[in-house]
């Protein structure tokens, strides 16, 4: 995808990287991508990492809440003392949260400035925190979803504030255990049940029609361990299968794979350079077998 291939626009307030279909012409559905934390960190980045260049739809790449273009007063210096203070409550939860709230405005605007094919349900990508956005659009939001893929997503808020006290005692090995463990409250007892996606996975199918759903997961990441996700993945199975569409669920895992999606750290590493190849090419045919497609 060259740089003329795309637009940098802000929409509904949300700084958006669009590219075209292969073809304008043609009809286009439209995928909406959002990023994580880690590595890719930004709307630019993850259009790096997944141009999807041979998927006949619009691809539109969301920057965060709270990232980029958008870093609250303070800058980075606030973002650490929001991780450090209440990672989940006053970080991860609204920067998902406020994404998935700002969706509908976002695709309106699309619709509105792109020839997009509006009789089409969206398709959706998320990774990390951009999938935990994902996750809540699916069982929360009106938007409607044709198809979704998530990267390095887990199962559940305790997995996450696991992975994020083991980051945290790296980042700052001058703090004590009591420093580093989370200390849950009413309001976080709250989201960690309305964000347990294992207990919540009958909710997925009343859609309908059901989403096509892919999960990729690195077997070397260390933020999400890909046994969490291989949980969340058996719970929602049985739905599936129940009603015959088994082939519109999916995990892929990438032997090599740490959390991030990182290019620039490929370019040492011929596994990771071909783990990320595969995963374009994995994700790219899933959205263009049941975006693309009448499925």
């Amino acid at each position: 995808m060259t740089k003329q291939n795309q637009e940098f626009l802000e929409l509904a307030g949300v700084p958006v990287i669009v590219h075209p279909p292969a073809n304008p012409s043609l009809p286009a559905p439209l995928i909406v991508l959002w990023h994580g934390f880690g590595i890719p960190n930004s709307e630019e980045l993850l259009a790096e990492v997944l141009p999807l260049e041979e998927v006949q739809a619009w691809k539109a790449y969301l920057g965060l809440p709270s990232f980029g273009k958008r870093l609250p007063a303070g800058g980075i210096d606030e973002i650490e003392r929001r991780y450090m203070e209440d990672f989940l409550l006053k970080l991860l939860l609204p920067t998902s949260e406020q994404a998935m709230q700002e969706l509908p405005n976002v695709i309106e605007a699309l619709l509105a400035k792109f020839p997009i094919d509006h009789k089409e349900e969206i398709g959706l990508f998320g990774f990390s925190a951009g999938g935990l956005a994902v996750l809540l659009t699916l069982l929360e939001s009106s938007v409607a979803i044709k198809t979704i893929v998530l990267a390095g997503v887990t199962k559940d808020l305790v997995s996450i504030v696991d992975g994020n006290e083991r980051a945290k005692k790296q980042l700052h090995p001058e703090l004590n255990e009591e420093q580093i463990k989370y200390r849950w409250s009413e309001a976080s007892e709250l989201a960690k049940k309305r964000l347990d996606f294992i207990a919540r996975a009958s909710e997925i199918v009343k859609r309908q029609p059901i989403p096509a759903i892919l999960f990729v997961h690195g077997s070397q990441d260390e933020v999400f361990a890909v046994n969490q996700i291989e949980e969340l993945y058996a719970a929602i199975a049985p739905y599936y299968s129940q009603t015959n569409q088994s082939e519109r669920l999916c995990l892929q895992t990438f032997e090599h794979l740490g959390h991030d999606i990182n290019l620039e750290a490929a370019k040492n590493s011929p596994e990771l350079q071909q783990d990320i190849a595969e995963l374009q090419q994995v994700v790219t045919a899933w959205f263009v077998k049941h975006l693309s497609s009448k499925t």
